[in-house]
């Protein structure tokens, strides 16, 4: 009998007997359909082991990472996996629930924050009339368009974040919303693997965004960019490097913005236990002084409940206040933080 038949329908049985009591996570049936697609077109001399391997490359990070030469997947242990690895793992098992939204950047609610420099003047309203004590909270996801792209480990996504300010406390105007931002992306991101004085770069991201208020004549503001962002990771800390290039645009509402919000972000993030520690700088080492800075908290409080606070000191928080500086510290709750 053909070794090649013999070996297609040893395989089918144990599929057949693993079907019933097999975990339903979306890494695993990704795993044993890999195995199967391979198993059709595989050469007689293939090695059950090697067929293993090529699919493990694709798995989950947690499990990839894990996996031994002959396929076998010894326990994952909090020191063998990166911090990065366990927020992709997280996401690649519920990326195709369609109740499920992924998060992209941070999700937070700050129920009051304090900006001790407003820059209210731009509006029609009264600067007066404006309260310093405001609402600030951010909306972030981001969905899959194409995965494991040209088959390799990169995937495409599509991403939109909203940042609102919201005067909610101020009833004698109604309680206005004094500046939203929409910022839709898509980016691509691809895996990596490899260290630079003892910083191991986990990931890689290029992408291109828009960021824009939303608004019309004199009030609006707008720009285009396209950016890489450079993940490096040791132990509990996470640096990101992002610079980006402005797209040139016609009719132009804010020529001067990257005078204020520089060509480049860095991001710092600290793990320590349940909490986490961030650090954003921008514009460092400018002329006019006009470098910017923000610092998180986030703590568990309760379930994925998380209490948050946000200092902020720098130009463009938001679209509006581009060229004014703000400084503000708030306090409030977050659902999802970067790690």
């Amino acid at each position: 009998m053909n070794p090649k038949l013999i070996r297609h329908s040893l395989w089918m049985a144990l599929l057949a007997i693993l079907g019933p009591c097999r975990v339903t996570a979306d890494p695993l049936a990704d795993y044993e359909r890999c195995i199967w697609e391979r198993l059709q077109h595989a050469d007689d001399d293939m090695l059950i082991s090697e067929l293993k391997r090529l699919c493990l490359k694709s798995r989950d990070p947690l499990e990839r990472h894990t996996a031994s030469e002959d396929g076998a997947l010894p326990p994952v242990t909090e020191q063998s996996i990166s911090l990065v690895e366990k927020r992709i793992s997280a996401e690649r098992k519920t990326r195709s629930n369609p109740f499920v939204l992924s998060p992209h950047k941070q999700n937070y609610v700050l129920l009051a924050s304090y900006n001790d420099k407003p820059n209210y003047e731009v509006y029609n309203t009264p600067p007066s009339e404006f309260d310093r004590v405001e609402m600030k909270f951010q909306l972030s996801f981001k969905m899959p368009v194409v995965e494991s792209l040209f088959d390799s480990r990169a995937d495409l996504y599509a991403a939109y974040t909203n940042l609102s300010f919201w005067q909610a406390y101020n009833r004698d105007i109604s309680s206005p919303f004094r500046e939203t931002m929409h910022e839709p992306e898509l980016f691509l991101v691809v895996p990596n693997d490899w260290s630079l004085f003892g910083w191991r770069n986990v990931l890689q991201q290029y992408g291109v965004v828009h960021q824009s208020n939303g608004q019309g004549g004199f009030l609006s503001r707008s720009w285009n960019r396209a950016y890489a962002n450079f993940l490096f990771e040791r132990g509990n800390f996470l640096v990101g490097v992002k610079p980006w290039y402005r797209i040139p645009e016609d009719n132009d509402d804010n020529p001067d913005i990257d005078d204020f919000l520089g060509r480049y972000e860095l991001r710092g993030i600290y793990k320590r236990e349940k909490q986490t520690f961030s650090l954003m700088l921008r514009n460092l080492f400018d002329g006019d002084n006009r470098d910017t800075m923000q610092l998180d908290w986030s703590f568990p409080i309760h379930g994925r409940w998380r209490g948050y606070l946000q200092y902020f000191n720098g130009y463009g928080e938001s679209l509006i206040d581009y060229n004014a500086k703000s400084h503000r510290l708030g306090f409030g709750l977050q659902l999802t933080d970067w790690l």
